[in-house]
Parts: structure tokens; C-alpha cells; sequence
């Protein structure tokens, strides 16, 4: 339920003519939602509707009304936690119709920026549309990559190589 409500939300704001403005002060505000402290001002019922709004406006330099009336929205239909679920979803709408495809890195330790770029391209290439990827550092030794639009993981384990390396050295004695 949660996610249809985002979806709706996003759905409008994508269809805007400000759109990059809502999605640059979404993002403001996702980032806000990190601390736990700001969650607890923003889901508290003792804190008067006013002074929440006007705590989310104080992230802003220059106020955009648009996005002042779209705050007001969902405080008094009391969604403001829904901002991180619809600032993720209008991510993906926004990719969608850029068609860019979003995609995590799982490796061990942090890869650099170059060969992220370098993945990107040649993944580019390989599925013939643009890909945004993130390095998500994980446990395992070797490197996954997942596409959730596309549907596709491509993954390389150590345990798996050094596996089928065995089998080939015993296959030949």
C-alpha cells in the first residue's frame, strides 16, 4: 500500500514541468531522513503541523511555492515519511524515462570511480542501453553486479573459479 501511495506521488511530480527542482529538493530531504533525530520531529503528533513545515523549508535557500503547497499535502495527509519511498521511486520513473538503468556493485572492498565508469561502459555496450551503477560494499570475495530493471545479474565468486579450476586440473590427471 505504502508503494502505490509513493508511486501516485511520484507519477505526478514526474509529470511536471519543475520536476528536476522537486526531485533536487527531495533529495535534500531524503538525505535529512538518515538521522533519526529528524525522523522523530517529523513523525511526531506533538509537534504542530506549522513548525514541521516549516523545519523541511529551512533545508531550502529560495522557497518554491509548488513544493511548499506538495509539503502541505502530505502533512496534512499526514505522509511525510512517505518522502523517502517516493523520492525512490521517482529516481526510478526518472531513470525510466531517461532510460537509464540503475544497478548496485556488490564487492568486497570499495571499487574506484574509474572502474565503476569502466563497468558502466562495457555493460554499455554488452546491453545496449545506458547504465548508472553504485558500489554497495558486501561480504563476499567476489564481485556482483545486479540490474533489477533489466533483471539481470552477472556474478563472479573466487570460491566458484578456484572451484572449476580443481575440476579441470583432476579431469586432466
Amino acid at each position: 500500500m505504502d508503494n502505490l501511495i509513493a508511486k501516485k506521488y511520484a507519477k505526478a511530480i514526474i509529470e511536471r514541468t519543475d520536476m528536476e527542482d522537486f526531485y533536487h529538493r527531495l533529495s535534500v530531504l531524503n538525505s535529512a531522513f538518515c538521522m533519526p533525530k529528524f525522523k522523530d520531529i517529523v513523525n511526531s503528533s506533538q509537534i504542530q503541523k506549522d513548525r514541521k513545515l516549516d523545519l523541511l523549508n529551512s533545508f531550502f535557500e529560495k522557497a518554491n511555492p509548488n513544493f511548499i503547497n506538495f509539503l502541505k499535502i502530505l502533512l496534512k495527509n499526514s505522509r511525510l515519511d512517505y518522502i523517502p519511498q517516493i523520492f525512490k521511486e521517482l529516481q526510478r520513473q526518472k531513470a525510466l524515462k531517461e532510460n537509464i538503468c540503475q544497478g548496485v556493485v556488490y564487492s568486497k572492498e570499495a571499487l574506484s570511480d574509474d572502474k565503476i565508469k569502466e563497468l558502466e561502459n562495457k555493460l554499455n555496450l554488452k546491453l545496449n542501453t545506458k547504465i548508472k551503477l553504485k558500489n554497495e560494499i558486501g561480504q563476499n570475495d567476489g564481485v556482483k553486479i545486479y540490474l533489477e530493471e533489466l533483471g539481470c545479474e552477472i556474478a563472479f565468486s573466487m570460491k566458484a573459479f578456484q572451484n572449476k579450476i580443481s575440476e579441470y586440473i583432476l579431469k586432466i590427471i
